[in-house]
């Protein structure tokens, strides 16, 4: 073993490296927050070979004298932290000094930039940590900045970089989180010398649709929620945005790009039963707050925090999300950009014929039919004995009757629940039950959240139990069964994946198993109720697993379809 000794300085820059430079991304986004920290309104970008041959960032900032063009390339050399203090309240982007020291010491650099007010500015040339050039030069106000060769003192971490088109990915991905933290800001991104695009200094509302499309801005809800030390304002998408991937999730902290966990289960338990098993949803959120009160200096590239008060922040993004669910309707539109010849393509597989029931009731005269209170809904048929058609003021709806009346009960048993006075229906009979060595293990361990759904347990020898009662409306299913069923589930699925707390799962599954089944005819007066309920239901346009329960289509958009407008 050899001796201990001080590793030299070019070592030291290039391990330095390795931990804040991972990839082309890397050392852009250090390059971008330069930019920001200077009061950019305009940002020019090229990268070429998927940044590895060439990054270039033009802006309009205040730029670098020519005295600080070599302080800005030292180690731990910042205009941004003057006293340990500074360090609790960090407002800038960028602060260690580390940056373009560690971009230096791996690539080759050129720098030319002026400061507004004076007639020249600096050009500096530094490759490999080493200073090749410091000179006068004019050029415009700002900075411009051209980083070439990334990595080719460090061949070694070279090799470990994805394809060129796969590093841009990332890029781009960067670059338009950065575009969507600061709308006020220009940006134009050019690869390969072809223009990918070029954002005028825009609300963030056209931010969202330069960059997502209008569909996508549609079918977001606004967010808002203001406290004395601290705001929170963004969107949340509809169900329907919703995707397999986080790729569409926002967060930004005083300006900067986050990633936090703590935020994203907030999101997702304020969802609650609206989402599908593992979708995730769009949001994006501006969160604001006094620096004091986190600590942004956790992570090489800055990108988690720690928040002082993490129950407070909690509460905080749930709270205002949840609210801004509940306050807004949920239904998806039915997309006409495609064209109306591929709009109802797909067809449901019958065993036998589609069956069309008239909404005429045999019981009920036809002029009665839709004298029963006031209904924003009317029911008219019954398609496929599974879907509702029904008129609004506004247009057609269309109904899955299965995932209505599963989000019906799926209400009425949480209503119950935080009330503390189960649905339940007591056997007429008591039954024992033989259980095997884990479904005893599983009702001792979670027996407490059964009994709060409704299902009466108790233990009858060392094998056996009695079960005298069971959650009201699970139809004609055996007890036992339906006991058997909701074990299995807990075991093999709820167990493998806690996207929902164990009483929201078990509500689901009996609300799904109580609930009016495809095939199952429905009258007129059925219908009608169903209605009625769905309308007194919150969240009614989804089922609790996050399906959708309820399409509607506006008038406007029947027309379309059928070409009487808008051709």
């Amino acid at each position: 073993m050899t001796r201990i000794h001080i590793l030299n300085d070019e070592l030291i820059s290039q391990i330095a490296a390795g931990e804040v430079i991972e990839r082309p991304a890397s050392a852009l986004k250090e390059i971008l927050e330069n930019s920001l920290d200077a009061g950019s309104t305009q940002i020019s970008i090229e990268v070429e070979n998927g940044g590895l041959k060439q990054i270039r960032v033009v802006d309009n900032g205040c730029g670098i004298s020519f005295e600080d063009a070599p302080m800005a390339f030292e180690r731990h050399a910042t205009s941004k932290l003057s006293s340990l203090n500074d360090l609790f309240q960090i407002k800038s982007l960028g602060f260690r000094g580390e940056a373009l020291a560690s971009i230096a010491s791996i690539a080759n650099v050129e720098l030319f930039s002026r400061q507004e007010g004076k007639r020249t500015g600096v050009h500096y040339i530094i490759d490999g940590g080493k200073m090749k050039v410091h000179e006068i030069s004019g050029c415009p106000k700002g900075t411009d900045i051209s980083v070439r060769g990334l990595f080719k003192h460090t061949p070694a971490r070279r090799k470990y970089m994805k394809s060129e088109s796969r590093e841009y990915l990332h890029i781009l991905k960067m670059i338009s989180h950065m575009a969507l933290a600061h709308p006020q800001v220009g940006f134009r991104l050019m690869k390969d010398a072809s223009k990918v695009f070029d954002l005028p200094s825009q609300t963030l509302e056209e931010r969202i649709r330069s960059l997502y499309g209008g569909d996508t801005l549609q079918a977001l809800i606004p967010v808002r929620y203001h406290q004395s030390n601290l705001i929170i304002k963004g969107f949340v998408g509809k169900p329907e945005l919703a995707r397999r991937s986080k790729k569409y999730q926002f967060i930004f902290l005083n300006g900067r790009c986050i990633e936090s966990r703590l935020i994203n289960h907030a999101v997702k338990e304020a969802f609650h039963s609206l989402l599908m098993h593992e979708k995730y949803p769009w949001f994006l959120l501006n969160i604001y707050m006094d620096p004091q009160l986190l600590d942004v200096n956790v992570h090489p590239r800055k990108t988690e925090v720690k928040f002082v008060n993490q129950q407070e922040m909690y509460r905080a993004v749930r709270g205002s999300l949840y609210h801004a669910l509940q306050s807004n309707s949920l239904s998806p539109s039915m997309n006409l950009l495609e064209s109306s010849a591929n709009t109802f393509t797909s067809q449901r597989y019958f065993q036998s014929k589609p069956n069309l029931q008239l909404a005429l009731d045999k019981d009920m005269a036809s002029e009665n039919i839709f004298t029963i209170g006031d209904m924003k809904i009317r029911p008219i048929a019954q398609v496929a004995l599974s879907y509702i058609v029904a008129e609004s003021e506004e247009g057609m709806v269309l109904i899955d009757q299965h995932a209505a009346h599963e989000r019906i009960r799926y209400a009425r048993l949480m209503e119950a629940l935080e009330k503390e006075s189960p649905l339940k229906q007591s056997l007429f009979t008591p039954l024992e039950i033989d259980m095997g060595i884990e479904a005893i293990k599983l009702i001792e361990e979670y027996g407490d959240t059964l009994s709060k759904i409704g299902f009466e347990i108790e233990s009858f020898g060392e094998k056996s139990f009695i079960l005298r009662a069971v959650p009201a409306g699970l139809g004609k299913g055996k007890p036992e069964s339906l006991l058997k069923d909701i074990l299995t589930d807990i075991a093999e699925t709820w167990k493998q994946n806690h996207s929902k707390n164990l009483k929201e799962f078990l509500l689901t599954f009996t609300a799904c198993r109580g609930a009016i089944k495809f095939g199952d005819t429905l009258s007129l007066i059925q219908m009608q109720a169903l209605v009625r309920d769905m309308e007194n239901t919150s969240h009614c346009e989804h089922c609790p697993h996050g399906r959708p329960a309820m399409i509607k289509l506006s008038f406007d958009q029947l027309e379309s379809l059928f070409k009487r407008k808008n051709f």
